[in-house]
C-alpha cells in the first residue's frame, strides 16, 4: 500500500488544507511564544490523534453500513478496564490481548443485535451504552469497596501509549483499515448493504453473517484504540449518564471532516490527518485558555454540525 495510492485526481484541497494546518500551527506556536510546536506537545497531539484514528476506523465499517452506535464509549471504558488488568498480570501482551478480545465481544455483542432484531441502530447502540456505563460503574465501585484502584496499568507495560510503540500500532492499522476497508470483499459488501440492503441480498450478500463479520472487524479496531488509551493514560474512570458520548466526539468528527475530503483522498487514510486537525483546535482551546470540558466540548460539538452539514451536502434523503 502507498500513501500516493490513496490520493484521487484533485489533491489541490487537502495540500490546501495540510499547507493550511502548517501555517495555523507556525502562528499559533508564534503567538504563544514557542509552547505549541514542542516535541513533546507535538507527539503528546499525534498520540492522541492515532487513537482516535483507530475509533474512528470502525466508525467508517459502521457508516458503510449506514448504522449509528453510539455505545463505542462506553465500550471503550469496559476495554480499558479489560486491558489493564490483563496487562498487569502478564504484561504488554495483556494489554493487547485483553483489549482486542473486549472490542470483539461487545462489539460482536452490538452486531448481533443489530443482525437480528428489528431496532434501529442508534436506539439499540443507545441501549447498550447505558448497559457499558453500568457494568463499568459497577466494577469501580467493587474495586473501590475493596480498596483497590479501579485499574491502574503499571508504567514499564505503557509500551504502546507512547514512540515508538504507538507508532509501529498505527502503521499496522492503517495497513489493515485500507485493505479491509478498500481491497476486502467485505468491505464492498458493507458498502453494497449499506447503499441498498434489497438488492445486496439479492446480489447473494449474507447480509447477518456480513454483518457480524464486521463487528469483529469494528471490535478489533476499537479494541486497539482502548488499549493505546489504556497505555497513555494508565487509567480511566468509569462514566455514567451517558457521559461517555464524550469520548465518540472526536473519532466522529474526524470521520465527518473526512467525508468532507474524500472526494480527493481516501478516506481511511485521511482519517489520521483530520484526527490530528481536531486535536490541535482541542490543543489551542486549552493554550488560549478555554476551559476543558462543557466549553471545549461545544466547539468540537460544532465541529461535528459543521463537518456532517458539509458532507452530506447534496444528500437528497435523510441520512440515518
Amino acid at each position: 500500500m502507498s500513501l500516493a495510492g490513496g490520493f484521487k485526481k484533485n489533491v489541490l484541497p487537502f495540500v490546501l488544507l495540510i499547507l493550511a494546518i502548517i501555517v495555523f500551527a507556525v502562528v499559533v506556536n508564534v503567538i504563544f511564544e514557542g509552547k505549541f510546536l514542542t516535541a513533546t506537545n507535538i507527539n503528546a497531539l499525534c498520540i492522541s490523534a492515532i487513537i482516535a484514528s483507530f475509533s474512528a476506523w470502525g466508525y467508517c465499517f459502521i457508516f458503510a453500513l449506514n448504522y449509528m452506535d453510539l455505545s463505542v464509549g462506553a465500550a471503550i471504558t469496559l476495554i480499558i478496564y479489560a486491558s489493564g488488568e490483563l496487562g498487569n498480570l502478564i504484561g504488554p501482551a495483556g494489554v493487547v490481548i485483553g483489549g482486542i478480545a473486549a472490542g470483539v465481544i461487545l462489539m460482536t455483542i452490538n452486531f448481533n443485535i443489530f443482525a437480528w432484531s428489528k431496532i434501529p441502530s442508534w436506539v439499540a447502540g443507545l441501549g447498550m451504552c447505558l448497559v457499558y456505563e453500568a457494568a463499568a460503574a459497577k466494577y469501580a465501585d467493587i474495586m473501590q469497596q475493596n480498596g483497590k484502584y479501579v485499574v491502574l496499568l503499571k508504567e514499564e507495560y505503557s509500551i504502546f501509549g507512547h514512540a515508538p510503540g504507538a507508532y509501529i500500532v498505527f502503521a499496522v492499522g492503517l495497513t489493515a483499515a485500507y485493505i479491509l476497508y478498500n481491497r476486502s470483499s467485505l468491505g464492498i459488501n458493507v458498502r453494497s448493504i449499506g447503499n441498498n440492503p434489497a438488492i445486496a441480498k439479492a446480489m447473494g450478500i449474507r447480509i447477518p453473517s456480513t454483518l457480524i463479520i464486521t463487528g469483529l472487524v469494528c471490535g478489533i479496531f476499537i479494541g486497539c484504540a482502548g488499549f493505546m488509551k489504556e497505555s497513555y493514560m494508565l487509567r480511566v474512570y468509569a462514566m455514567t449518564g451517558l457521559s461517555s458520548l464524550s469520548i465518540i466526539f472526536p473519532p466522529l468528527a474526524t470521520v465527518l471532516l473526512a467525508q468532507v475530503f474524500e472526494r480527493w483522498m481516501n478516506l481511511i487514510i485521511s482519517i489520521p490527518f483530520c484526527a490530528l486537525l481536531i486535536y490541535i483546535i482541542y490543543n489551542v482551546l486549552s493554550i488560549i485558555g478555554v476551559p476543558s470540558g462543557t466549553l471545549q466540548e461545544a466547539v468540537l460539538g460544532l465541529c461535528v454540525l459543521v463537518f456532517g452539514v458539509i458532507a452530506q451536502k447534496g444528500t437528497r434523503e435523510v441520512v440515518k
